[in-house]
């Protein structure tokens, strides 16, 4: 009787389905117009995997005529029936799968507007109850064509404003009026295309190469760029992925001008450029992986002929190289450990960094740990001396479900720089910061999230003289110039989808 029922609400459910959606299609078109474009902003349909042939004994058994058909199968044929039906015909845009915002606003403890704490010398800060900007970027994808080998081909357009909060309202920038903004990506692509080994192929202006640590809002790698590439090629041990990457505009090289007192000048003459690639998904143990990054940073110049007497010089090369191991399931979380090096005739980098994410309570409470040392050391010339600048940092956030969309965040995070001056202390930043939230879900990403904080820092003198210098931002000086601790508290709303 209840498998009776079942295939009868099956049936039932594909031909309603079928005879809706060809009530609405008729609807839609009119004698008249036989182009009518297809609808847009539909749902994106699931990609398919690549279809293998199948054995003999996989091959499901002949059916008797006239006997009813598996359950399974049942539910099979009317899942090709709906999604057949659903499928959309033609061009189509879906908004989602890249979307980020967040916004805030603060008062400082001690009188006038937030400050946000961080540390002159660092590669970042810790970030809850910490940021004083705005992002909006959301993302558009165009699927224009899809072929019969399973390819996909389209577009994605990423209108998109960041503002930091000390950013000076000129003629360009009209923040107390309205939210300027600009193409932060658009690109073409295909991508599962057989002859790629199932790999993409891009082109255009895009955010590319990001590894992403989370809570401290830190880029391992990003080589956001102009370019062209081959993405997630199946190689066998992993996904292969190269790309040339440079900035096509005058503008972002300038040099100086012969004539003294003479503006710069926008050079066509130095072409900087990258070819980057990466290596990911290699599996190692069960539950790990390891990912290879390398790149390299050429130029091409030319001597100047409108200019008489330009110099152009010849940017040095560098080379990079880094390796990132992935493991998951490891108290309900994962675990990176990651090293880098660039080097350069006139630069040195390095970096060690070790990240722990873990999930407790069936996943409604969450414990981030992050440590990370980067040795940094750069020359004029060959015949300067090096300059060393190191900074560690190690910090961890807990965030746990209070009940319902309630939540409870605790974050804490500290930051020491190395200049190697002899006899002078090493600026040093400890930064807290405790929130009550409340998100869209139960998961500590649960999203969209809206949270009431307060973060206090507490900074030696080493790091006070450079914030009366302005270091730290012409906020912080103007408020916390003269003290070794301060404090903000403000709303924040934070998305992405």
């Amino acid at each position: 009787m209840r498998s009776n029922r079942l295939r009868g609400c099956l049936v039932v459910t594909a031909l309603f389905t079928g005879t809706s959606i060809a009530s609405a299609e008729d609807t839609d078109k009119t004698p008249d117009d036989k182009t009518a474009p297809d609808k847009v902003a539909q749902a994106e349909p699931q990609a398919e995997p690549p279809q293998t042939p199948t054995s003999p004994q996989a091959e499901p058994a002949p059916q008797t005529p006239g006997a009813p058909l598996p359950d399974e199968q049942l539910r099979k044929m009317v899942d090709e029936q709906v999604a057949k039906a659903l499928k959309p015909k033609g061009p189509y845009l879906v908004f989602a799968g890249g979307g980020y915002a967040r916004a805030g606003v603060g008062l400082a403890a001690r009188g006038g507007k937030q400050v946000c704490f961080n540390l002159p010398g660092a590669d970042t800060h810790w970030r809850l109850g910490n940021e004083c900007d705005y992002v909006i970027e959301p993302q558009f994808t165009g699927r224009l064509v899809e072929l019969e080998d399973k390819s996909n081909w389209g577009v994605i357009v990423m209108p998109g404003l960041y503002r930091s909060m000390e950013d000076p309202n000129g003629a360009d920038k009209t923040f107390f009026s309205n939210l300027p903004a600009e193409f932060r990506q658009l690109y073409f692509f295909g991508e599962n295309i057989p002859q790629l080994l199932h790999g993409k192929i891009w082109g255009g202006r895009r955010y590319y190469d990001r590894l992403h640590l989370d809570i401290n809002d830190q880029f391992l790698e990003i080589e956001d760029s102009d370019g062209a590439g081959i993405e997630d090629m199946q190689v066998g041990v992993g996904k292969l992925s190269v790309a040339f990457l440079m900035n096509p505009n005058s503008e972002a090289v300038q040099i100086a001008n012969p004539t003294v007192g003479g503006p710069t000048i926008s050079s066509a003459n130095v072409a900087p450029f990258k070819l980057t690639a990466r290596l990911t998904d290699i599996a190692t143990v069960p539950n790990g992986a390891l990912q290879l990054w390398t790149a390299f940073y050429g130029s091409s110049t030319s001597k100047d002929q409108s200019s008489v007497g330009a110099d152009v010089p010849k940017p040095a090369n560098l080379f990079r190289f880094a390796a990132y191991h992935t493991l998951g399931k490891i108290l309900g979380g994962s675990n990176l450990v990651g090293a880098k090096v660039e080097i350069g005739s006139n630069h040195l980098l390095w970096r060690a960094v070790i990240q722990e994410q873990m999930l407790f309570n069936n996943g409604h409470t969450s414990f981030d740990v992050i440590g990370e040392f980067r040795s940094n050391r750069n020359r004029a010339n060959s015949d300067a001396d090096w300059v060393t600048d190191n900074w560690a940092s190690i910090g961890a956030r807990a965030d746990t479900q209070l009940s319902g969309p309630f939540r409870f965040l605790l974050e804490a995070g500290l930051d020491h720089v190395f200049p190697g001056t002899d006899g002078l202390d090493d600026p040093q930043l400890i930064k807290t910061t405790a929130c009550l939230a409340i998100n869209a879900g139960t998961e500590p990403g649960s999203r969209p999230s809206i949270r009431i904080f307060y973060t206090h820092a507490f900074w030696n003198d080493a790091t006070a003289a450079l914030y009366a210098l302005g270091a730290g931002g012409n906020r912080l000086s103007q408020v916390y110039g003269d003290k070794t601790n301060g404090g903000s508290f403000g709303i924040q709303a934070e998305a992405w989808w």
